[in-house]
């Protein structure tokens, strides 16, 4: 009967188990996924600004994918060299994504007041036609 009992008892656990593995792979799925699109858009701001911007605002713009690249290689290198290294890489992406987009958003204030700054001064110093 402890038998029957615990075997009952083994084979709920087991379902239970096997429930909540493919729950929890769902849900990393899911992850995973929102990391990807963050991700993504978060690569397009620097990808749009090399396309429009000139000058030196270009390289403003081009340092957050440099450094992308460089953090690839690196992941790469660690994962080839340890593989349980770099376990939460798509995490480290992630967190690339978010200082990325505070970088770009501090950028494109930063040009949009210098050239309206330019644009003032650009303004002042022509004659007036008036005179």
């Amino acid at each position: 009967m402890a038998g029957l009992v615990l075997g009952g008892f083994s084979v709920s656990v087991w379902a239970a188990e096997a429930a909540e593995s493919e729950t929890a792979f769902w849900w990393n799925l899911l992850i995973a996924a929102i990391v990807l699109l963050f991700s993504l858009a978060s690569a397009a701001l620097p990808l749009a600004a090399l396309k429009q911007w000139r000058r030196h605002w270009r390289i403003g713009a081009a340092l957050p994918l440099l450094g992308l690249g460089l953090w690839i290689v690196l992941i790469i290198a660690g994962r080839n060299l340890d593989p349980l290294s770099h376990r939460l890489w798509p995490l480290e992406i992630f967190a690339w994504a978010m200082i990325n987009m505070i970088y770009m958003v501090a950028l494109m204030t930063a040009k949009r007041v210098f050239e309206k700054a330019d644009q003032a001064q650009q303004g002042s110093e022509e004659p007036d036609p008036s005179i």
